[in-house]
């Protein structure tokens, strides 16, 4: 290789240097990578987590519009999840539909339950059934 005048060459040892420093460079932006990787996916994480429970909210209060509006307990549940669909798409929020149809499931039947043991408690101040007086 020829230099200019007054300029040398990288010996062995300079070499040996450079290629040891872009080796640490490269081992330092893989840590980095790997955990601005995780970062992100905690904080989507942490995110969705966040808004869950917005969005029980969400599907209790549908739940409710949807028993006013439609006699099919199918009806209602199918009408519920493409709203909760349509609103998740229109803030690009990425939701499993599946998770929320198992939750509606599971708050129809706990509501039979609750509904159940309710109506068969009298209600406070009702007169007593047992003929004591």
């Amino acid at each position: 290789m020829l230099l200019p005048e007054g300029k040398r060459g990288m010996n062995m040892e300079e070499v040996k240097l450079v290629l040891s420093l872009i080796a640490s460079i490269a081992a330092s932006l893989t840590a980095v990578i790997t955990l601005i990787y995780e970062l992100v996916k905690y904080v989507k994480k942490a995110t969705k987590e966040k808004n869950w429970s917005r969005m029980m909210d969400l599907v209790i209060n549908l739940m409710a519009e949807a028993e006013q509006k439609l006699a099919s307990g199918a009806d209602r549940k199918e009408w519920v999840l493409a709203m909760v669909k349509a609103a998740a798409e229109s803030i690009n929020y990425e939701v499993d539909l599946d998770a929320i149809g198992k939750l509606i499931d599971d708050m129809c039947e706990m509501s039979k339950i609750v509904n159940a043991q309710t109506s068969a408690v009298p209600a406070l101040g009702g007169e007593e059934t047992d003929g004591a007086a």
